[in-house]
């Protein structure tokens, strides 16, 4: 349950940094960046949950990844026609921030998963040298 915390809580940290320093621009700017967060923790926060099972079997790994790409490019096209397409939001802005926002998270999302797995590895180690 400790890495789910950790994903959630380092996810949302990448997020609200991003709004953050958006905050520093002007309106239109400030809303495309606002809602490219929504977008992104409302669609890798439940596909990170989904999609880890499959991470943790070795037959499954690579639909994993497979799946997850999809799915991400998936959401960038459903975003750009439901929010820019129409004018919703500042297009470049929003672009920007949601592929920014998706790096990062997929970035942490690595770097959590590497070191639970090294910790596992270090873990079974120690065990077989006992």
């Amino acid at each position: 349950m400790r890495e789910s915390r950790s994903f959630l809580t380092v996810s949302v940290a990448v997020v609200l940094a991003g709004t953050l320093i958006g905050s520093l621009l002007s309106g239109d700017a400030r809303t495309a960046i606002v809602s490219a967060g929504l977008v992104v923790l409302v669609t890798q926060l439940p596909l990170h949950f989904l999609l880890r099972g499959w991470r943790e079997r070795n037959d499954r790994f690579m639909a994993a990844i497979v799946a997850g790409f999809f799915v991400r490019i998936a959401v960038l096209a459903a975003a750009v026609v439901v929010f820019v397409v129409p004018g919703r939001v500042a297009g470049a802005p929003f672009l920007l921030a949601l592929g920014g926002f998706m790096v990062g998270i997929l970035i942490a999302d690595a770097t959590l998963e590497s070191r639970r797995l090294r910790s596992r590895s270090t873990k079974a180690a120690e065990v077989s040298a006992s």
